[in-house]
């Protein structure tokens, strides 16, 4: 009995079987995980050193890409011989678009030979500066001889100065009024800083040096007693705000107007700002600065302007760009798509991608060895050789040209990534290039729409480098109507480099007659219509440190 028990508790043939193909299935599922586990890890550690190696670029090497990088370098070996014939396909295809335009270059891919750096002495005496002269002689040698010249050389001096004191002297009149007499003063100037004790001529000064040369308040100050002149930071940042909010008010606001009503192309962009908040009213204490945002405007060749934005979102962009009909340039942020979803019977803004921006995720790739990223830069780069090959030629011409020879090129840039996202597996460096230029295909087709269009906002990106600078410098903007001012005095002196006038001398001129300017023509103080207004002025009134003026009529 005791065997018969034994032979029937062990396992029979049957069940050995589906023993073993149970812990088959299992080895293979706990395989399979730690495959996918090993998988991902390993993407994982892709992307981290790409990431790296950009991050890398960033600290060592060249801040952005640069249209011009030759794309050899981004190889170990060079070029496979695929490549090789797509850009030798492609340069055929820049010099035949060159040969069309009179006067254009047939490499329009060679370098222009860099600027020599002067040598020498520099010469003193073609210089415009106030000159001091001293004469150096020898009564001993006089005596003893005959003058028979001087030996002349020239040194730049500095001296301190270039402030002065304004007085002003207010008659007071005694006028008889019946049995006694009263005194009166003369009736005062109208002033943008009523009994102030900066003149706009000082005030353009400070908003010139913090705005247009970066230097804050503290620095500033320190400079001028130097010189002889102390002003608190304090003080400075009063003058700012109210400079700034008066000035935005008026000539700004006319200036955003007829950029919204007039402007054909707006290129734009933003980039980030720290707010100092205000102080607790039960504690007295500070929380850490909040970040908003400063947005650059750029209309046509007409305008350059800058507005804060509190937060960095739709409602906003839609409150700023409200009524503008033209074609607005900008990056692939999602808070432009409001723009675009005006009801059917209404105008709306056309949005316009960059190329800039694609171009830059493909030089990405291209560093981190992905042969998508070499051949998306060789593509993209000769669309930018084809456009410089046009010159500076009227934009009907440029629209011409472009559809005959740029069309091809950015049709068969498409279909090129198109086709490549469908072999392109994971997420990458490669298939985020991909996936960009797939997503902003109807946005980066619409510069063969119209010539006025450049292929890429990048101008709007240089504008904001005022801000980041800044942003270096004095680190915070002490409230939000600071920043409102600040954005004011960004756009006036920046407005001012577009239209070569001097900042100091415009906002002193404008500030002074400011108070005397009727208030529906604003747009004519704007830098794009100054040297106009300026020349219909009476110069030996503009001379003068304080006012009347007299206003010429509307033009």
């Amino acid at each position: 009995m005791a065997s018969d028990d034994k032979m029937s508790s062990e396992p029979t043939t049957a069940e050995l079987m589906a023993l073993v193909k149970s812990l088959q299935q299992e080895n293979a599922t706990i395989r399979a995980s730690y495959e996918a586990r090993i998988a991902a890890l390993e993407e994982t550690i892709a992307g981290l050193t790409h990431e790296n190696a950009l991050l890398k670029r960033r600290l060592f090497g060249n801040k952005t890409e640069r249209l011009r990088t030759t794309e050899m370098q981004l190889t170990l070996k060079g070029l496979h011989s695929e490549d090789e014939v797509l850009q030798k396909q492609l340069d055929e295809t820049i010099g035949s678009s060159g040969s069309q335009v009179p006067g254009s270059s047939d490499d329009s891919d060679d370098e222009k030979p860099p600027k020599k750096a002067p040598k020498g002495r520099r010469d003193l005496s073609a210089s415009e500066l106030p000159r001091t002269e001293v004469t150096i002689d020898d009564p001993h040698l006089a005596a003893r001889g005959k003058l028979v010249g001087h030996d002349t050389s020239y040194q730049l001096m500095r001296l301190r100065g270039g402030f002065m004191v304004l007085v002003k002297h207010t008659a007071k009149y005694k006028i008889p009024k019946g049995e006694e007499a009263v005194i009166v003063a003369a009736p005062s100037r109208r002033t943008l800083f009523p009994r102030g004790l900066l003149h706009p001529s000082t005030v353009a000064y400070l908003l010139a040096k913090k705005f247009a040369l970066g230097v804050p308040h503290y620095r500033l100050e320190r400079h001028l007693e130097s010189e002889g002149v102390p002003l608190h930071r304090s003080l400075m940042c009063r003058y700012v705000e109210e400079a700034g909010g008066t000035l935005g008010a008026t000539v700004c606001q006319a200036m955003w107007k007829d950029a919204i009503e007039t402007a054909a192309v707006i290129s734009t962009d933003a980039t980030g700002a720290m707010i100092q908040p205000a102080k607790e009213k039960v504690k007295g204490l500070r929380s850490s600065c909040k970040k908003s945002h400063f947005f650059t405007a750029i209309a046509d060749r007409d305008h350059v302007l800058f507005a804060f934005a509190e937060r960095h979102t739709s409602d906003f962009v839609k409150r700023l760009f409200e009524g503008f009909n033209g074609y607005l340039q900008c990056d692939a942020s999602n808070v432009y798509d409001v723009l675009e979803r005006s009801p059917p019977d209404m105008e709306s803004t056309t949005l316009v991608g960059c190329w800039a921006h694609c171009r830059r995720y493909f030089f990405e790739a291209a560093l981190c060895r992905y042969p998508v990223g070499v051949q998306g830069l060789m593509r993209i780069r000769a669309i930018y050789a084809v456009e410089e090959s046009f010159g500076k030629v009227p934009p009907s011409k440029r629209k011409q040209l472009r559809n005959k020879h740029m069309r091809p090129l950015i049709e068969d840039f498409f279909a090129w990534v198109a086709s490549m996202k469908a072999e392109q597996e994971g997420r990458n460096y490669a298939t985020k290039a991909l996936g960009y230029a797939s997503n902003q295909q109807a946005r980066l087709e619409r510069v063969l729409d119209d010539g006025k269009l450049l292929l890429d906002n990048t101008r709007s990106e240089r504008s904001l480098r005022t801000i980041v600078v800044g942003r270096k410098n004095w680190m915070f903007y002490g409230s939000d109507t600071h920043a409102e001012s600040a954005a004011a005095i960004f756009t006036l002196i920046a407005s001012c480099r577009l239209h070569a006038l001097d900042p100091t001398r415009y906002l002193d001129e404008i500030m002074r007659l400011l108070p005397y300017w009727p208030s529906d023509r604003f747009l004519e103080l704007a830098p794009k219509n100054w040297a106009a207004t300026r020349a219909r002025l009476d110069p030996r009134e503009l001379d003068t440190p304080l006012g009347p003026y007299t206003i010429p009529a509307r033009a």
